[in-house]
């Protein structure tokens, strides 16, 4: 996947120079902020699907997140965060369903620290998530939405550039979409993920 080639290359570079970088004391409060894409795949029902179109339907919004955590020593922390999807680009393919997401979750992660630069985290959150489902242009389709509560997985990277300053990247493992915005979307398995690249300081 592009995405993650790209987050590993820029990861391998950033690790070059910062080579000289003393040893962090990672333990205690940060915050971070990163900015990414918000993603929706979703399949049509083969019996709702019209002859000669894709069954296959994505798209793709601008998103942001934002959040605070403590970290207990170098190998838990929790954290607590805000991700929104802030810009929807819609599909060039007609009646593709495009969707934005809102949620506010707290969370724990487990981190591998590889040298002392780079660590790799694993992280488990829970929390309020909402999820709006934004009809094509032109039709009388109201927009729908609906607030759940959820449990969402994630991966990603640290690379320290000094001692309170990090690079952060995030990948959300894709997770099935609310069933009432589904539903309204007319798809059938309709998996959400984000991605996001940015920065974190501890104090």
């Amino acid at each position: 996947m592009y995405i993650k080639r790209s987050l590993i290359a820029l990861s391998l570079a950033l690790v070059t120079t910062t080579a000289h970088a003393s040893p962090a004391d990672r333990e205690g409060l940060y915050v971070y902020g990163g900015l990414g894409k918000t993603h929706a795949n979703g399949k049509v029902p083969a019996a709702d699907a019209a002859p000669g179109t894709k069954r296959k339907q994505r798209s793709s919004g601008t998103s942001y997140s934002v959040g605070a955590g403590y970290r207990f020593n170098p190998f838990l922390a929790a954290e607590g965060s805000f991700d929104n999807t802030v810009g929807n680009r819609r599909s060039k393919d007609p009646g593709t369903a495009n969707l934005s997401s809102r949620s506010l979750t707290l969370g724990g992660l487990a981190l591998i620290p590889i040298g002392d630069h780079v660590e790799l985290f694993g992280k488990v959150a829970v929390g309020s998530r909402q999820q709006s489902f934004l009809p094509p242009k032109g039709t009388e389709i109201r927009t729908t939405r609906q607030r759940k509560f959820a449990t969402t997985p994630s991966v990603g990277a640290n690379v320290y550039l000094t001692d309170a300053l990090a690079l952060r990247a995030e990948y959300t493992i894709p997770m099935s979409a609310n069933k009432k915005v589904q539903q309204a979307a007319g798809v059938e398995k309709m998996r959400l993920n984000n991605w996001y690249v940015g920065m974190s300081y501890a104090f």
